[in-house]
């Protein structure tokens, strides 16, 4: 059956077959189908038709593509298509950057609590909870009492199941450390670790399509917010109009940190790059020049 459906696959890809599907994905996630990846699209509709048992390709797409009809199936194939690899403080200077920053603004006589942070393309939770842990230590770390809170999102419905139950295996934790490990992980199993429920409490998981989000907690004025490896799957211009969009969720001296190239020389407007040239992080001009007139 595998062969029959690929060889259907390849046979539509002369007459527009994928353009139909790379505008239907990009069309309701952002993301890009570039050429290198069609072939990885090819295998995953393959496997989906295999495991559905649809024989025909024509029927597959009528029913995946239809909003009502093909809603689970579109999830599923989503979520195939778009979860990346993850691990905890994957990119340590943008986590060593973090503490800095909180320690930063919670140190100010002007900052009201709590602190709200959103990981944005969170995956299965170890960018948000790793987020949490940094947060928590830092505030510790100048004396204040810990209250903040993680809202960590992302398009994939199974990734966000994985996130909410916080259980991971030992490979994903290569950079927790055992004093880390020991604090805020208790082993459930051979091999498998999850996140205690203090902290789990501090995150809160959601799904979300940036391109269409509606949630009420995403309205809240944020202080950092924190979106690594995600803007590279969407075009240029794309790029450009959604962080502008993300900055306006931020508090007056928010902090918005994303992954290294992802903007190349763009600064996004009334912002300006506030780090080492090994992190990219932005926070509005007028807190910069006010910082320095203080």
């Amino acid at each position: 059956m595998a062969n029959q459906v690929e060889r259907q696959i390849l046979q539509r890809s002369d007459f527009g077959y994928f353009d139909i599907w790379k505008t239907a994905i990009e069309e309701r996630t952002g993301v890009q189908i570039t050429p290198d990846r069609e072939r990885a699209l090819s295998l995953l509709l393959n496997r989906r038709m295999t495991e559905v048992g649809c024989l025909d390709i024509d029927d597959y797409m009528n029913e995946a593509l239809d909003v009502i009809r093909g809603a689970k199936e579109w999830s599923d194939l989503v979520d195939s298509l778009l979860v990346k690899e993850t691990s905890f403080f994957r990119h340590r200077p943008s986590f060593e950057f973090v503490s800095q920053w909180v320690k930063q603004t919670v140190s100010s006589k002007h900052f009201v609590g709590p602190l709200w942070v959103w990981s944005l393309g969170c995956s299965s939770g170890e960018e948000a909870y790793s987020l949490a842990i940094t947060i928590e230590r830092a505030m510790l770390e100048v004396g204040r009492k810990p209250r903040f809170g993680v809202i960590g999102t992302d398009i994939s419905r199974d990734a966000i199941f994985h996130a909410r139950r916080g259980i991971y295996r030992k490979s994903k934790m290569a950079a927790v450390d055992e004093a880390t490990c020991g604090e805020y992980f208790t082993q459930v199993g051979k091999q498998l670790w999850r996140v205690n429920a203090d902290l789990r409490r501090r995150v809160c998981f959601l799904t979300s399509n940036i391109l269409t989000d509606k949630s009420p907690l995403i309205r809240r004025k944020l202080h950092l917010i924190y979106c690594q490896n995600m803007l590279v799957y969407f075009r240029r211009w794309k790029r450009r109009e959604l962080v502008n969009q993300l900055t306006e969720h931020l508090d007056s001296n928010g902090c918005l940190m994303l992954g290294l190239g992802e903007l190349n020389n763009w600064n996004p407007h009334g912002f300006t790059r506030v780090a080492a040239r090994s992190v990219q992080a932005y926070s509005r001009v007028k807190n910069i020049e006010q910082g320095e007139a203080q």
